[in-house]
């Protein structure tokens, strides 16, 4: 309806750019967290031979995905297809012959989580749709855990999380990536590199947490009404 245009003042969405940020999850660094790349450099050395956990120790698989929606916008499927050609994906869910619940369905069970961080040193953090700014909780819940993630989305990642925390795959062709993670898992130094960040960070990534930062901001930009400068979206198609 043409009375609705230039009605909207804010926009609350994943996007970076939103008047008011609702993301699926967040990376917050602590106190202690490096603030120049020279004392980055130095904690990814000393994480090659000291990593921050246990957890990345013992791992007997490579790459891991789990997923219930075969066929997507972004075509992330087909990626994976050439991936596998290359070296082993394991693929839990609907779209592949693995679970790891009674349930084949529940894939997002705790237990899941679990299991891919005590076995596999790769998790395909890919996304349905390739847009600006969207990450969600398939690459946070990762970045929860002591597990590599392997990124592909429309965002900008180093706006998301530390440097050299994950790896892009579109910056790869398949065969490329492939050879790459191989070249991790056989040595041990350069995989225990990608958890430097882990003493140094928290990871956000709960319904509750990020619906309450969401709204806490709504809360206090309404409080401070009188500092705002007002602006209008205009919207078509209603």
């Amino acid at each position: 309806m043409t009375r609705l245009a230039n009605f909207f003042n804010w926009t609350m969405t994943y996007r970076i750019n939103s008047d008011i940020q609702l993301l699926y999850g967040r990376i917050i660094a602590k106190e202690n967290a490096p603030r120049t790349p020279e004392e980055i450099s130095n904690l990814r050395e000393k994480a090659r031979v000291s990593p921050p956990s246990d957890a990345v120790r013992n791992k007997t698989k490579s790459v891991a995905w789990m997923v219930s929606h075969c066929k997507t916008h972004g075509q992330r499927e087909k990626y994976v297809e050439e991936l596998s050609k290359y070296i082993d994906v394991d693929i839990f869910g609907k779209c592949g012959h693995l679970t790891c619940t009674k349930n084949p369905l529940h894939i997002s069970d705790p237990q899941c989580y679990n299991m891919i961080e005590s076995t596999y040193k790769f998790y395909l953090s890919f996304e349905n749709a390739i847009f600006p700014d969207y990450v969600t909780e398939k690459f946070f819940k990762i970045m929860g855990h002591h597990i590599v993630p392997v990124v592909y989305g429309g965002a900008d990642y180093t706006q998301h999380a530390p440097p050299h925390s994950y790896i892009d795959a579109r910056k790869f062709k398949p065969e490329e990536l492939a050879a790459y993670l191989k070249l991790l898992d056989a040595n041990d130094t350069l995989y225990n590199e990608y958890f430097w960040w882990k003493d140094y960070y928290d990871v956000e990534y709960s319904i509750e947490g990020t619906t309450r930062h969401g709204f806490c901001d709504m809360c206090q930009k309404l409080h401070e009404l009188k500092d705002v400068d007002y602006q209008s979206y205009k919207r078509s198609g209603f």
